[in-house]
Protein backbone atom coordinates (compact mmCIF):
# COMPACT_ATOMS: atom_id res chain seq x y z
CA UNK A 1 0.00 0.00 0.00
CA UNK A 2 1.18 3.21 -0.66
CA UNK A 3 0.33 6.60 1.47
CA UNK A 4 -0.66 10.25 0.36
CA UNK A 5 -0.58 12.98 2.37
CA UNK A 6 -2.71 15.82 2.63
CA UNK A 7 -0.40 18.97 3.59
CA UNK A 8 -3.44 21.15 4.80
CA UNK A 9 -4.64 18.62 7.35
CA UNK A 10 -2.15 16.52 7.82
CA UNK A 11 -4.50 13.36 6.58
CA UNK A 12 -3.29 10.54 5.04
CA UNK A 13 -4.59 7.72 2.66
CA UNK A 14 -3.70 4.28 1.95
CA UNK A 15 -4.02 3.25 -1.74
CA UNK A 16 -3.14 0.62 -4.62
CA UNK A 17 -0.70 1.93 -7.08
CA UNK A 18 -2.36 3.39 -9.54
CA UNK A 19 -4.92 4.83 -7.49
CA UNK A 20 -6.77 7.65 -9.43
CA UNK A 21 -5.97 10.74 -6.91
CA UNK A 22 -9.57 12.39 -7.48
CA UNK A 23 -11.53 9.03 -6.50
CA UNK A 24 -8.46 9.30 -3.19
CA UNK A 25 -9.56 12.89 -2.11
CA UNK A 26 -13.00 12.44 -2.90
CA UNK A 27 -13.05 9.38 -0.61
CA UNK A 28 -11.62 11.57 2.44
CA UNK A 29 -13.67 14.42 1.64
CA UNK A 30 -10.33 16.48 1.22
CA UNK A 31 -11.16 19.92 -0.35
CA UNK A 32 -10.06 19.97 -3.90
CA UNK A 33 -12.65 21.75 -6.20
CA UNK A 34 -13.29 19.53 -9.16
CA UNK A 35 -14.71 20.82 -12.05
CA UNK A 36 -14.42 18.90 -15.58
CA UNK A 37 -12.48 16.32 -14.80
CA UNK A 38 -10.76 16.35 -18.03
CA UNK A 39 -8.05 18.04 -17.24
CA UNK A 40 -9.19 21.27 -19.30
CA UNK A 41 -10.75 23.35 -16.48
CA UNK A 42 -8.01 23.64 -13.96
CA UNK A 43 -10.05 23.87 -10.95
CA UNK A 44 -8.14 21.28 -9.25
CA UNK A 45 -4.62 22.25 -8.69
CA UNK A 46 -2.78 21.08 -6.16
CA UNK A 47 0.90 21.36 -5.59
CA UNK A 48 3.30 18.38 -5.23
CA UNK A 49 6.76 17.73 -4.91
CA UNK A 50 9.15 18.62 -7.39
CA UNK A 51 8.16 16.42 -10.61
CA UNK A 52 5.26 15.82 -8.95
CA UNK A 53 7.16 13.11 -6.51
CA UNK A 54 5.03 9.86 -6.11
CA UNK A 55 2.63 10.67 -9.23
CA UNK A 56 2.08 9.52 -12.79
CA UNK A 57 3.81 11.39 -15.25
CA UNK A 58 2.63 14.73 -17.07
CA UNK A 59 0.73 14.35 -19.98
CA UNK A 60 0.47 17.04 -22.88
CA UNK A 61 -3.03 18.15 -22.26
CA UNK A 62 -2.27 18.54 -18.05
CA UNK A 63 0.96 20.11 -19.23
CA UNK A 64 -1.06 22.78 -22.13
CA UNK A 65 -3.48 23.49 -19.47
CA UNK A 66 -1.53 24.14 -16.16
CA UNK A 67 1.09 26.44 -18.67
CA UNK A 68 -1.79 28.35 -20.10
CA UNK A 69 -2.49 29.20 -16.38
CA UNK A 70 1.28 30.41 -15.70
CA UNK A 71 1.54 27.11 -13.66
CA UNK A 72 3.65 24.79 -15.64
CA UNK A 73 6.87 24.97 -13.04
CA UNK A 74 6.81 20.99 -12.29
CA UNK A 75 5.52 21.79 -8.79
CA UNK A 76 1.50 21.92 -9.82
CA UNK A 77 -0.26 19.22 -11.27
CA UNK A 78 -4.19 18.88 -12.12
CA UNK A 79 -5.62 16.07 -9.38
CA UNK A 80 -8.23 14.53 -12.01
CA UNK A 81 -4.87 14.00 -14.30
CA UNK A 82 -2.63 12.12 -11.56
CA UNK A 83 -2.63 8.83 -10.46
CA UNK A 84 -0.71 7.44 -7.37
CA UNK A 85 2.52 5.61 -8.44
CA UNK A 86 4.36 6.00 -5.29
CA UNK A 87 3.98 7.67 -1.69
CA UNK A 88 3.65 11.19 -2.19
CA UNK A 89 2.56 14.95 -0.12
CA UNK A 90 0.11 17.13 -2.06
CA UNK A 91 -1.31 20.86 -1.04
CA UNK A 92 -5.03 21.56 -2.06
CA UNK A 93 -4.30 25.30 -3.58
Amino acid sequence: MLKVKFKNTGEEAEVEEGAELKDVTKEKGWPIAYGCEDGMCGTCIIKTAPEGGGLSPMEEKEKNTLSVMGMGDGEHRLACQCKVKGDCEIEGM
